[in-house]
């Protein structure tokens, strides 16, 4: 966005004045801040804060008066197939494009030289370079060949493409490389289970050989051949157990004799793997370190396609991978289903959290015109679809779908308990669909819950999804978002939202911004029943949204900032949240002034400043842990000075003198956590001491504050 020039008028100018003096106290504050505790990403939080605020800053929290049960599932996950989340991220598949499928279009696409148009028209570029994207041919030495892409013969209809090696002249090694998603990471001592299929004309019979090794082959991390391969179609197993450690690697297959091979659904994954169920475990450590109470999936836009032929399409994405059907996303990469509706539902299951799974309501992807929709008799196969998928999820072995699931491996029903009908859809079309979608779910599904993406006129609306994606000054203007909407309405599920725009690529201001919203959600979690960040994963080699919440690569993982404070609040979730009244004074943050405005909103934020900087001194919020019989405070203090509060209980003469505090904060509110530098930003736990029923704390700059103090 280009700056725009100042129109102020002459009249102005003493008022640009005092706004300028204004600014440069902020920045010559802000230079001493940087100065007493260091000015770079790597400078730790303070440990003694400088002189607090003078402004005076009251907590008071009164358990006596009424109390809101808190929502159990209110800090969620949304999963959704963006910037390589799961293909090449969460899925622990190491070989990209494992079903020489990536250059098929969808349904009713067309080509036209490297220009490609869907059915309505929208335009898109060729995705891809070669007819083989990450498969490459290998020769060493005096052997010569090549490889082609080969529809002939295929291996199943479901996968009409095969690779064709051709070794023409012996002599050295021809074969195929696949080089992964930027590189495999093969660790030492790890194992690994290689599969493939092959055929060979006629009853030849020959010898593949199997190397995990670095660009050029000089180095080799894991090595084996698989004997006996030739005829038709034929799946192949070895089984690899690494040397050496090569976060680089790629995975050739080749052989030594003249002749000609087909090569199909080639798959590599390491033996350990999140519970054993096929997802990198790094990855899910990650999520499961957050405790989610339910997981949102699979979209998302991710649901809605670019066209009704490219939606995700679950039953394309079950049972053995050679007859999973693939599709190029609306995200711009294909998508194998490697991380498919089976896989999801263990995911749900392995991480404890309730499945919220989001069908296509017969439209797709508004954002992106023109756009298609489906209504009266065209509109049954949808409905259809989205029983179907409740069947697989939760019907018995007898039914049609209850049964796949069991050859799948897991005869016992998953239970879905929330269904959202649709994505970000509005409009007549939409509310007309929705209509027939949830009269057919809760004619079948009465307990499943369904959550509606606008309220619906003369419609039932169980819960309705909100999406927020804003600049920090947003955010923060949203500290009472939900204090006074209706009760008497639909619950809220806050879907998506996150600071994404002036915040770097995810900084502790756009985080605190967060955590302020947060407090709110949680203060109000009679009516707003669960929220979800958005975007959750991010490969750093295929970004395709500003801010995300975990980021990765092929070997390492690191949680923003934003991570922490999700982490923070899913971990101190109080049972009951009690009536907290904060006194405090106003100041101006130019970080949060400077940030741009907007950003790929889907929704306008209602309530609050839209453009406004201004901020408390603090924020807070209370409430009661039953089970551990603590009670749980947080504090937000978003300025770039300590601030001193005095904090009130009232009604709770049995609280402890000692407690532990927890903090997450930084000298610089630009902070931020890296790859290369993955601690910049992390929370800090001490013993708390408590003089009494009233005491006095400093709260450091840019920080979240937690106390978790005994009440038996």
């Amino acid at each position: 966005m280009k700056a725009r020039r100042s129109t102020l008028p002459l009249t102005c100018d003493l008022r640009k004045l005092m706004y300028l003096f204004h600014r440069l106290a902020l920045a010559i504050s802000a230079a001493a801040l940087a100065g007493l505790f260091g000015s770079g990403q790597n400078a730790p939080a303070a440990e003694t804060p400088a002189p607090a605020s003078a402004s005076p800053a009251r907590i008071v929290i009164d358990a006596a008066a009424p109390r809101i049960a808190s929502s159990p599932e209110l800090y969620g996950i949304f999963f959704e197939e963006i910037s390589r989340a799961g293909e090449g991220g969460l899925c622990a598949e190491l070989v990209q494009n494992r079903d020489l499928e990536a250059i098929n279009l969808p349904e009713g696409w067309r080509q036209e030289g490297k220009d490609i148009y869907t059915a309505k028209g929208r335009h898109y570029n060729q995705w891809w370079q070669s007819p083989t994207p990450a498969w490459s041919l290998v020769k060493d030495g005096a052997a010569d060949g090549g490889i082609a892409l080969e529809k002939a013969n295929p291996l199943n209809d479901r996968n009409p493409n095969s690779l064709k090696l051709i070794a023409t002249r012996s002599g050295g090694r021809i074969g195929v490389a696949n080089s992964g998603f930027w590189g495999m990471n093969i660790q030492q001592g790890e194992a690994y289970d290689l599969s493939f299929y092959a055929r060979t004309e006629g009853n030849r019979i020959t010898t593949l050989n199997v190397a995990l090794e670095d660009d050029n082959g000089s180095t080799v991390a894991a090595s084996g051949k698989v004997d006996n391969v030739g005829g038709a179609w034929k799946k192949y197993t070895l089984a690899l157990t690494a040397t050496a450690t090569n976060p680089k690697a790629r995975l050739v297959i080749s052989q030594a004799t003249e002749g000609t091979i087909w090569l199909d659904v080639a798959s590599l994954f390491p033996r350990k793997t999140f519970k054993g169920h096929g997802l990198r475990q790094d990855l899910a450590e990650m999520l499961a370190n957050l405790k989610p109470g339910f997981v949102r999936f699979p979209g998302g836009c991710e649901v809605e396609g670019a066209s009704i032929s490219s939606r995700w399409n679950w039953k394309e994405s079950i049972g053995d991978i050679s007859q999973r059907r693939g599709l190029y996303n609306v995200w711009g990469y294909f998508n194998t289903y490697s991380l498919g509706f089976h896989e999801l539902l263990q995911l749900c299951e392995d991480l404890n959290a309730a499945p919220m799974y989001v069908c296509n309501v017969g439209m797709s992807c508004g954002a992106r015109q023109p756009a298609e929709e489906l209504r009266g008799d065209a509109l049954q196969p949808m409905v259809q679809d989205a029983l179907d998928a409740l069947e697989y999820a939760m019907g018995p072995i007898t039914s049609t779908w209850g049964a796949k699931r069991a050859v799948n491996g897991h005869p016992a029903p998953f239970k879905i308990k929330y269904i959202e009908i649709g994505n970000e859809n509005s409009g007549a079309t939409y509310q007309a669909n929705y209509k027939v979608f949830y009269d057919a779910i809760k004619a079948r599904y009465p307990d499943v819950i369904t959550i509606a993406d606008q309220r619906i006129p003369n419609a039932p609306v169980e819960i309705v999804d909100e999406h927020y994606y804003a600049n920090p000054a947003r955010l923060f203007g949203m500290a009472n978002r939900y204090d006074n909407i209706p009760r008497s309405g639909p619950k809220i599920y806050v879907g998506e939202y996150a600071v994404n725009s002036g915040v770097g690529q995810g900084n502790l201001l756009g985080a605190l911004a967060e955590a302020v919203f947060m407090l709110n959600m949680e203060k109000n979690s009679d009516v707003v029943r669960m929220c979800s960040y958005a975007p959750l994963f991010e490969n750093v080699n295929s970004r395709e949204w500003p801010v995300n919440l975990i980021r990765f690569d092929n070997s390492q993982v690191v949680g923003r900032t934003s991570y922490h404070v999700q982490r923070l609040f899913s971990e101190n979730r109080p049972d009951e949240i009690l009536q907290t009244t904060v006194t405090a004074g106003t100041v101006t943050l130019s970080g949060a002034a400077s940030a741009a405005r907007g950003g790929p909103a889907t929704q306008a934020a209602r309530g609050g400043r839209v453009g406004g900087s201004d901020v408390k001194l603090i924020y807070a919020l209370a409430g009661m842990d039953n089970a551990r019989k603590e009670l749980v405070v947080k504090v937000v203090n978003p300025t770039p000075n300590p601030v001193s509060a005095s904090i009130t209980v009232n009604a709770i003469p049995s609280l402890a003198r000692t407690g532990k505090v927890i903090t997450l904060g930084h000298a610089s509110n630009a902070a931020e956590n890296t790859l290369e530098k993955k601690t910049v930003v992390m929370p800090v736990e001490k013993p708390l001491t408590v003089a009494g029923q009233e005491f006095k704390y400093d709260f450091t700059p840019n920080s979240l504050t937690i106390f978790r103090i005994p009440a038996p």
